[in-house]
C-alpha cells in the first residue's frame, strides 16, 4: 500500500503507510519484508518530505540493527 500511494505521487500517504509497515518490520526479520522496503525506497527517492525522510531514517537504523539488508 505504501509503494502504490508514492507511485500515485502522494509521499504523504506513502509514508504514513511505510510508518506501519517499519513498525512490523522490527517485530521481524524478513526477506520478503526488506524487499519491499527496498522497493518502497526506491520509489520514493525523487521526493524529499519531512515524512519520506523519516521514513529513510527509520529503515537507515532498522538495516544497522537488522541481519536482513534494507538498503536506505
Amino acid at each position: 500500500m505504501a509503494g502504490q500511494r508514492v507511485d500515485e505521487g502522494e509521499p504523504e500517504q506513502g509514508a504514513a503507510a511505510a510508518q506501519q509497515a517499519l513498525d512490523d518490520a522490527a517485530r521481524v526479520d524478513s526477506t520478503l519484508v526488506a524487499s519491499r522496503l527496498n522497493t518502497l525506497l526506491a520509489a520514493a527517492r525523487p521526493y524529499s518530505t519531512a515524512a519520506v525522510e523519516e521514513v529513510r531514517t527509520r529503515a537507515t537504523n532498522l538495516a544497522a540493527s537488522r541481519p536482513t539488508t534494507v538498503a536506505a
